[in-house]
């Protein structure tokens, strides 16, 4: 009798064993990818079938006590060899579930991108306070971050405790973050955001300062970045109690300070540079930015340009439609390496933003370092790129472009550009954004300059900035043009409202699933019941 209820308890343990081992191998396996669905698939399949194989299994056996004593060891031997398949499975598909509606138990991107895209040690000692609910919490956060990544390494000391750590590293407040990698060093005091501890952890692997010297002089947007920005905090978005998360960048639509916030977070310097009172573009200068420019270059500043890109520069080139091209502008700098520029505004009927046909809405890129892991971009009155044949030695990439529906109108956006036509005569495809590589014609094969030339700077403004993919798109051509490649490349913040942005697509099949299917499909049905009740 005792073989019999052993008999029956080993195989409970073995389907409760089975069971829980799957189940968490299941959720182990979820992911993004489609080797993860499948392997969550066939958890559930194996989880099916001991289910019916303990349903099947017989309490009382005809066989002899020896056979009965064997069966049940092969029963316990097989609970315990799933329980450590399980367990291994686990470790090896290692992935945080966070079934909160907020997402508040996941860290953000710019936190684990970095780790995650680690290639030397990194070491982050964190003296919190463990009275505060805020520290508890990133602590936690990071902690989640941080596991079985062998080149990071966290540390969270209760400063309370351990004052003495705290003094000998200069720490002097609560909450202060310290990170090193190898002899560099960066304190980081009053944190209690993830985010900040990404973006940080970014300066520290930072192991030579970029510098992007932006002109001006002609109508630009840029200007020097204040010591101080202004935030306001807002209480009506539940479910960030953190301070701090629902705080906005307060700034002129039409100027870069979010660009060059997100800029200063990850360790590149900026400065003015005046190209008509300057004689050459100074060595320091790891990029030029010539961003929305209003008036003409003069002659010398053209030719300053030209020469800067001949001897192996890095411009990146924002043009708008209201943009003044001179004739040595574009003999100088677009044309030596096959590229042209209408004064026209590109209208696409299909992929716009909202409801606006002249904010060009991009939802597929090439294969490039500065698309890489973009997602919707919106590029607003942009002006055409015209690319023709690149001379030898440059190679030219096409980063963004409108879909073949698109049309041109005139700046005054009255006309169509070419002849007059009607808006739906000459629809194709536009060139938004180009980034070339190589050799300057003329110029030396050991001087290799980069260029990236897009039809709208609005896109970097304060306005567009925090959209979708803009953030990231404008950081990428800056740190492309850097050859910023050496540490991780994470989305800046938003610092905005958080809001949900569709195209035009979107937004009708939304339209179309929610305000017509919808509506209709339920007066179908209950049109249903009546009919079958009455």
């Amino acid at each position: 009798m005792m073989a019999r209820f052993a008999r029956a308890d080993f195989g409970l343990a073995a389907l409760v064993a089975g069971a829980v081992a799957t189940g968490l191998l299941g959720f182990a396996g979820l992911g993004e990818t489609v080797s993860n669905g499948l392997l969550f698939a066939a958890c559930l399949l194996v989880l099916l079938a001991l289910f019916v194989l303990a349903v099947r299994l017989p309490l009382r056996g005809g066989a002899s006590r020896a056979s009965e004593w064997a069966m049940n060891a092969a029963i316990v031997c097989g609970a315990v060899a799933i329980v450590v398949g399980a367990n291994v499975a686990l470790y090896r598909h290692d992935v945080h579930l966070d079934v909160s509606r907020e997402g508040a138990n996941t860290p953000p991107r710019q936190l684990t991108d970095v780790i995650a895209q680690l290639r030397e040690p990194l070491a982050l000692t964190y003296f919190y306070n463990a009275g505060d609910p805020h520290a508890v919490g990133l602590r936690d956060l990071v902690q989640i971050a941080a596991r079985n990544h062998p080149l990071f390494a966290f540390r969270a000391v209760d400063l309370d405790k351990e004052p003495g750590t705290a003094r000998d590293l200069g720490v002097r407040v609560y909450n202060t973050a310290v990170l090193q990698a190898e002899d560099r060093k960066v304190l980081v005091e009053n944190v209690i955001d993830p985010a900040r501890l990404g973006l940080a952890a970014l300066r520290v692997l930072r192991k030579h300062t970029e510098t992007v010297c932006f002109v001006t002089g002609h109508g630009e947007t840029f200007r020097p970045m204040p010591s101080h920005f202004h935030y306001s905090h807002v209480e009506t978005l539940k479910g960030h109690e953190t301070p701090g998360a629902g705080d906005v960048l307060e700034a002129a639509p039409e100027q870069l300070d979010r660009l060059e916030l997100a800029l200063n977070q990850i360790g590149f310097e900026m400065r003015e540079l005046v190209t008509a009172t300057s004689a050459a573009i100074p060595p320091d200068c790891s990029v030029i930015a010539e961003i929305g420019p209003r008036s003409a270059l003069a002659a010398d500043e053209v030719q300053l340009f030209g020469k800067y890109l001949k001897g192996g520069g890095r411009l990146l080139l924002l043009l708008d439609p209201l943009s003044e091209i001179s004739g040595d502008f574009e003999r100088l700098v677009l044309k030596p390496v096959g590229l042209s520029s209408a004064a026209a505004i590109v209208v696409d009927p299909l992929n716009h933003f909202r409801t606006d046909s002249d904010k060009v809405a991009v939802p597929y890129y090439p294969s490039h370092p500065i698309t890489k892991r973009l997602a919707l971009t919106i590029f607003p009155h942009a002006r055409p790129i015209s690319v023709g044949q690149p001379p030898s030695g440059v190679a030219v990439v096409v980063l963004a472009a409108s879909s073949q529906d698109s049309y041109l109108k005139s700046p005054q956006a009255t006309v169509a550009v070419a002849g007059g036509e009607a808006p739906s005569a000459n629809r194709a495809a536009q060139t938004l954004a180009v980034a070339l590589e190589g050799t300057w014609p003329g110029a030396g094969d050991d001087k290799h300059f980069r260029l990236v030339v897009a039809g709208t700077s609005k896109f970097a403004s304060n306005e567009y900035f925090p959209y979708v993919s803009n953030g990231e798109l404008s950081l990428s051509m800056l740190r492309w043009l850097a050859e910023d490649d050496a540490s991780p490349s994470v989305p800046p913040q938003p610092l905005k409202l958080p809001e949900i942005v569709m195209t035009s697509r979107q937004m009708r099949d939304s339209f179309i699933v929610l305000e017509v299917l919808l509506p209709l499909s339920t007066a179908l049905f209950g049109m249903l019941m009546w009919w079958r009740r009455r």
